[in-house]
């Protein structure tokens, strides 16, 4: 490597842009003092990144600009660019040339490029440490620099030996590190005291944590109790609301119904005492005839008495007398005819009147025959469904006490006293609603009966027992290694307002929290639709990523494949479950209905008593008046007889006598007979009057009594009704305050709360557990649930802290170690090119002197990081030792001396001397310029001097001038022809 060409613009004196291009031999700068050539030096030490003014030899970094001169304005920026050519690849990057350029601007801001890319001053560098090309290395010698190696500390000319000795690189490293040392224990002492001040407030609000932790515990549980138990209540009410409804109707019902009857029994009742007025007056009317024919016919008798007595003395015929006797008594036999018929006439009515009622009343012990058939019928029949009933649960509980549903070998490994920690299979640690129960027995297909146990070793065991036994095969889940599986986001999103999504089938299970995983693991990515259309429309809508169940069970699987048909629920738990419960409600539905159905027929019962009483005093009557009329026919039969016998008499003796008798007494008989026969006529017909008087006036009673009973059955019902409605209000405003408690308390709806939430347990006992559970809140008292958080977030900060507390004292570790291993590294590389530098410096100095002594050594050997260096040079001929006695000259050629025998052990690429030679006579620079010859095509030597013999020496030459104030120019030659 070398350097090939130095570039510049704006800079110092070098207002126009000047190239300076180098051999890789001997170049020299020359011109007259005050040209600018030694700027040549200053522009590249500051392209290398100098920043001070004082070794750039100006007031400020800024006045590096052109600042003008009388003919020119002052430029607005400097630029320097250097160029390496660097085939040999000396510099760690892989390019042929290498180039770096700084650019200033007055306004301040520097730019720095790397073969043309923009870079920082690091990268430069970090790219030129340690090769010999860096702003502080010891082959750049600025003017007036040479004899600041003898006269500077010893301390600071250890620099120069550190440079050489290639342990700059380590150096910066090792002060990069000591700064980054300094930082983190800064940064330990921070953190430490940021920590102390969290530990002071961590304990308390970890106590806090654990207390509200504890608290929303109870409270979740209490909670999860409190609102199933509001769902339960609200069911129970809801139920019975609604069976007050259908009673409410059914009383509303029986009321206008009735109401209905008392209507009918008021016109009845209004006919039935029209009809009795009616038969009153007729009564009066007849009893007024009666009472008028009575007086007639006593009239009557006593004008026949009379006559009677008249005719005593007129005649005694005997045949007139048995004539009158006959006829008479022909008469009076008449007139009892007539009477009988009257009586027969009356029993006759009364048989009808009581057949009448005796139908009636059997029509109606008929129907009540039959309903209480009916009814018997159906109490049958729900004896019959209650026994399978019983039977059915009883065979359920039992099932799902003994897992029937699981297959035998899993049976036998779930109550195997081997084995602890086995949970169950997977169907018995969820309770699902009736509704979804196919979709999630779909879903879940086989893994129904997977093994839901605690980890993994326990399942391999389980395997191996499966194995070793031939019992066949089955599938477990350890719960510490069974993940969750989840949709993506953007998928819900996508599908949540597509029309039939329902959800995720994980959200219509109910499940202990500690079996999570394993449900989320067969259902979170299952998503439930209403129909298989929806289910094919969403399946296409998100590529058949995943497997979609409808409520019928119906599946579309992940990848597009249907699987369906008929409804079948896989024999499980979860059918199980479902169908005990189904069977418990229908068995207490029956149990009621037979209850009042026993109670109907026992009241039945009582009417049918009622009117089986009825008929039989009917019928004991209808014998009696039965017989009554048997018997007046029997006497009619009789008596008719009689009067044919004494009509057959009064035509013999008429033609015996041939009397035609007294006609006046015949007419008096007649009338009396005849009007006998009205009165006896008349009293029949007030019999019968009086019967069906006697009949209204029973129905009348009857009506009345039935009105009365009906009134008093709307008024029971009115006050039942009345009361159920009120337990109907009741009940409403107790389902209103739990459903805002349920909104205002957990804010979730009944639907939400419905499917989320389960009382799985009795519910006595739950109502004893939320009783229990709220004491226990009101025992902890205020409870600060914010500390959950804010202990979480300090002990995440805390744990965090503590964490980088420890990474920074493994980084104060690894930097100490780092810190050692550089020190090791330079002390071995200063040393070792310490004692070569050394012993090389004897024999240069010697070489130029030609002769003397001179040597080197350490300030304090024992600190190799820290020792000065002190020089000691005795010119031949001399017995000086101390440098500060020699002379101008001799000082420039011993540190020349030092500087060859450093250049011996440390070959650099290139060297720049600004008048190094200065204070040197003309027979020293001849032996400079042999020995400087020696380092030709092995080191490039860039010399700017004003000395003809160092001239001599060098191949290409090239010169400044100041033609122009102030602005230095360049003009070549090559001397090597």
């Amino acid at each position: 490597m070398y350097l090939k060409e130095i570039q510049t613009y704006g800079f110092k004196s070098f207002a126009d842009k000047i190239n300076f291009e180098f051999t890789n031999n001997l170049n020299g700068i020359v011109g007259p003092n005050g040209s600018g050539k030694s700027n040549v030096v200053d522009a590249v030490r500051w392209v290398l990144g100098e920043q001070s003014g004082k070794q750039l030899r100006l007031s400020d970094t800024a006045s590096v600009i052109f600042s003008g001169s009388k003919s020119r304005k002052p430029l607005n920026s400097a630029m320097v660019n250097i160029i390496f050519d660097n085939t040999d690849r000396y510099l760690p990057i892989d390019f042929n040339e290498v180039s770096i350029k700084r650019v200033l601007y007055r306004t301040g801001d520097n730019e720095y490029y790397l073969n043309g890319e923009k870079c920082r001053l690091k990268d430069i560098t970090e790219l030129l440490t340690d090769s010999g090309a860096a702003k502080e290395s010891f082959n750049i010698i600025g003017q007036g620099k040479i004899d600041e190696i003898l006269s500077t500390r010893p301390i600071d000319r250890r620099v120069v030996f550190e440079e050489a000795a290639g342990v700059l690189k380590y150096k910066k490293r090792k002060e990069e590190a000591i700064r980054k040392l300094d930082r983190t224990n800064n940064n330990i002492n921070r953190v430490n005291d940021i920590i102390l001040e969290l530990e002071t407030n961590l304990d308390p609000l970890r106590e806090q944590s654990e207390v509200a932790k504890k608290y929303l515990s109870i409270k979740d549980k209490l909670d999860n109790y409190d609102i199933s138990l509001m769902i339960y209540d609200i069911d129970n009410y809801s139920k019975e609301f609604e069976s007050n409804k259908d009673k409410i109707n059914e009383f509303n019902d029986k009321i206008t119904e009735f109401s209905t009857n008392n209507a009918s029994y008021d016109v009845d009742l209004l006919n039935k005492k029209e009809k009795v007025n009616k038969l009153n007056i007729s009564l009066t009317d007849m009893n007024n005839k009666i009472l008028e024919y009575t007086k007639e016919l006593e009239q009557t008798d006593a004008d026949i008495r009379l006559l009677k007595e008249r005719k005593k003395y007129i005649s005694s015929n005997e045949d007139t007398s048995k004539i009158d006797n006959a006829k008479e008594l022909l008469l009076e036999k008449k007139n009892i005819v007539n009477n009988i018929n009257n009586d027969i006439k009356l029993l006759n009515e009364k048989i009808k009147i009581i057949n009448e009622d005796i139908s009636k009343n059997t029509v109606s012990y008929n129907d009540i025959k039959i309903n209480i058939t009916n009814i018997n019928t159906k109490v049958n029949n729900n004896d019959r469904e209650i026994t399978n009933l019983k039977y059915n649960i009883n065979y359920l509980e039992d099932a799902i006490s003994n897992d029937g549903s699981v297959p035998s070998n899993i049976k036998k490994l779930l109550h195997n006293p081997l084995f602890n920690g086995v949970y169950g299979v997977i169907s018995k640690l969820i309770d699902v609603d009736d509704k979804y129960s196919l979709a999630v027995s779909t879903a879940l297909g086989g893994a129904i009966n997977y093994l839901v146990v605690s980890d993994r070793r326990l399942a391999s065991r389980m395997v191996d027992y499966l194995k070793e036994n031939k019992q066949g095969r089955a599938t477990f889940y350890p719960l510490d290694v069974i993940k969750a599986r989840y949709i993506d986001k953007e998928i819900l999103d996508k599908i949540d307002s597509t029309s039939g999504y329902l959800g995720i089938v994980s959200d219509f299970v109910k499940y202990d929290k500690k079996y999570e995983n394993v449900i989320l693991n067969q259902l979170g990515n299952v998503i439930l639709v209403d129909n298989i259309d929806n289910a094919n429309k969403i399946s296409s809508l998100i590529n058949n990523r995943y497997k979609i169940v409808t409520l019928d069970g119906q599946l579309v699987n992940v990848g597009g494949s249907i699987t369906g048909g008929d409804k079948i629920i896989t024999n499980s738990s979860i059918k199980q479950k479902y169908e005990l419960s189904e069977c418990k409600s229908k068995l207490s539905e029956l149990e009621k209905e037979n209850k009042n159905y026993l109670k109907e027929i026992t009241n039945l019962n009582k009417d049918i008593s009622v009117f089986e009483n009825k008929i039989y005093d009917a019928n004991i009557e209808l014998s009696s008046l039965n017989e009554q009329l048997s018997t007046k026919n029997n006497t009619l039969l009789d008596l008719n007889n009689e009067i044919d016998n004494l009509e057959r008499e009064v035509k013999d003796i008429k033609s015996i006598t041939n009397n035609k008798g007294d006609s006046e007494e015949a007419k008096l008989l007649d009338k009396y007979y005849g009007i006998k026969e009205k009165i006896d006529k008349l009293n029949s017909e007030v019999s019968i009057a009086k019967l069906d008087k006697d009949n209204l006036d029973k129905d009348i009673n009857l009506i009345e009594e039935m009105s009365k009973t009906s009134l008093t059955n709307i008024s029971k019902l009115e006050k039942d009704l009345k009361n159920l409605e009120l337990k109907n209000s009741k009940l409403e405003v107790k389902m209103d305050t739990i459903l805002n408690d349920l909104n205002e308390e957990y804010s979730i709806t009944y639907s939400e709360a419905k499917e989320k939430y389960y009382l799985s347990e009795d519910v006595n006992k739950v109502r004893r557990e939320v009783a229990t559970l709220k004491d226990n809140m009101r025992e902890f008292g205020i409870v600060n649930i914010g500390a959950i958080e804010e202990y979480d977030r300090i002990n995440t900060r805390y744990e965090f802290l503590v964490n980088q507390r420890n990474d920074l004292n493994k980084a104060e570790e690894t930097l100490l170690e780092i810190i050692n291993d550089m020190d090791n590294i330079m002390k071995e590389k200063f040393i070792t090119s310490f004692n070569e530098i050394r012993a090389e410096f004897k024999k240069v100095f010697k070489e130029l002197f030609r002769g003397g002594e001179a040597d080197i050594y350490l300030t304090d050997p024992d600190n190799i990081l820290e020792t000065g260096i002190e020089l000691e040079a005795t010119p031949p001929g001399k017995r000086l030792k101390n440098i500060q006695a020699l002379s101008g000259g001799e000082r420039t050629f011993t540190a020349i001396s030092l500087l060859f025998a450093i250049l011996n052990v440390r070959p650099v690429p290139f060297c720049i001397f600004d008048e190094v030679e200065a204070a040197l006579d003309d027979a020293n620079v001849d032996i400079f310029g042999e020995y400087l010859s020696k380092y030709r095509d092995k080191t490039q030597f860039v010399i700017i001097t004003h000395k003809k013999k160092t001239m001599e020496f060098i191949d290409t030459l090239y010169g400044i001038t100041m033609q122009e104030s102030g602005v230095s120019k360049r003009v070549s030659v090559k001397l090597n022809n």
